[in-house]
């Protein structure tokens, strides 16, 4: 790797350096002055750097026009803005300039910087990718050490013609989930084998049949891909895309900045679009059915409990609830009718836990969770997130007619 760190101040240029060094010890670092010389231009920056950091002085225009300008060159490197304190209005801004991060360098940590950094360098990569043609998530195999992933395959795998098994990546109470292999390509996918019993379970097997009709058409970037669906034997299986980049469950585990988070929620609003533009309603959203390609773009899956607008069957008994209690909407906790407004408040959950790193409510049961949808007021952000508050006041209003009224909408406020 190989680093420009443009640096106001001598101790932000180390402090920046030796963070760095934790993930790429042996990397290249130059040090730009900032304040002592002119920043560099486009041309004396194309093929010397893989990033820049550049720490935003006390009058952040100059470094914010640069930044714009530097970006107006699809060869020119990723940049990461780095200020003293969090600013939200300014984070907005640096990201409209096409800075790929903004990180408050109070509170900065090597793993957060890191991060940064990789996503920077995976949406840059990705981005060219884009301009010569070539799509990095349709590519046939993706690369990837199996022995990181996952567990041994157990001896009673069930075998789906067509298909070698490579790892058991995750076991619930009616599934196997393992990274597989299409003989016939060589395309690296993940495998998901159903309990017999879903067979008799009439409405659970109306569901796993509807959520290939629902999204199989679909070619969207925002959505995952499903190649297969079918049985071997009397074991239904999915065959679908394969995400390198894990879940949001998993970076919200480790931390995500305050950007970070709109920047995810951006992505997921245009995915809600997506689907919502079809009539179809997720019903489920939450961190852990919501994926990271190799290029660091999003996409949701788990349509196993979404609705088609269009659809007149009904798969659900009223005054049951479906979906998960912890991101479920208000509607959906009264078993009341939804539509895509309820996909709406789950986002809303899921981006408070992303900004403040706790649930919205959390208590011992179920049972009280779902109360607390019903009637307790949202928790507010602490001061330093406030800038946020209204975004969120909009996604968890108690009625679908005061939350914003689409996805397309939210999209417009926050898209970054």
């Amino acid at each position: 790797m190989r680093f420009l760190i443009v640096a106001a101040t001598h101790e932000v240029h180390e402090t920046l350096l030796r963070m760095l060094r934790t993930r790429w010890p042996d990397a290249r670092f130059e040090h730009w002055q900032f304040g002592e010389r002119d920043l560099p231009g486009r041309g004396l920056l194309r093929g010397r750097h893989d990033v820049i950091l550049l720490e935003l002085p006390a009058d952040p225009e100059e470094g914010l026009a640069w930044t714009a300008k530097l970006r107006l060159d699809s060869l020119s490197p990723p940049v990461i803005l780095v200020a003293p304190h969090g600013n939200d209005r300014l984070a907005a801004q640096a990201i409209k300039t096409g800075a790929s991060d903004y990180l408050p360098q109070r509170d900065l940590t090597p793993e957060q910087l890191v991060r940064s950094v990789d996503e920077a360098v995976k949406e840059h990569e990705a981005r060219r990718a884009e301009a010569s043609g070539v799509d990095p998530a349709l590519q046939r195999t993706t690369p990837i050490d199996i022995r990181s992933v996952g567990k041994p395959l157990r001896s009673q795998t069930v075998a789906v013609p067509g298909y070698r098994a490579l790892r058991q990546i995750g076991q619930g109470g009616m599934a196997q989930v393992f990274l597989a292999e299409r003989e016939h390509d060589g395309l690296q996918l993940i495998l998901k084998v159903l309990d017999p019993a879903v067979r008799a379970d009439q409405i659970f097997l109306k569901r796993f049949v509807r959520e290939y009709k629902l999204i199989a058409g679909m070619q969207d970037e925002h959505v995952a891909r499903i190649h297969d669906q079918g049985f071997a034997g009397d074991y239904p299986f999915i065959a679908m895309e394969y995400f390198p980049g894990g879940t949001l469950a998993a970076r919200m585990h480790e931390g995500l900045t305050s950007l970070a988070a709109l920047r995810i929620v951006s992505q997921i609003a245009r995915a809600l679009d997506a689907i919502h533009a079809r009539g179809i309603v997720h019903r489920d959203l939450k961190p852990q059915n919501i994926m990271f390609r190799a290029n660091g773009r999003l996409a949701l899956v788990d349509f196993g409990l979404a609705h088609a607008a269009i659809d007149e069957s009904r798969l659900t008994i009223v005054g049951q609830m479906v979906g998960t209690p912890l991101y479920a909407s208000p509607e959906q906790c009264l078993g009341e009718p939804v539509d895509h407004r309820s996909d709406l408040y789950s986002l809303g959950v899921i981006f408070y836990e992303m900004l403040t790193g706790h649930p919205l409510f959390d208590a011992p049961g179920a049972v009280e969770i779902v109360a607390m949808h019903v009637h307790n007021a949202p928790p507010r952000l602490p001061q330093r997130l406030a800038g946020y508050q209204p975004v969120l006041d909009r996604l968890l209003a108690k009625k679908p007619g005061e939350r914003f009224q689409s996805a397309r909408e939210l999209f417009a406020r926050v898209a970054i």
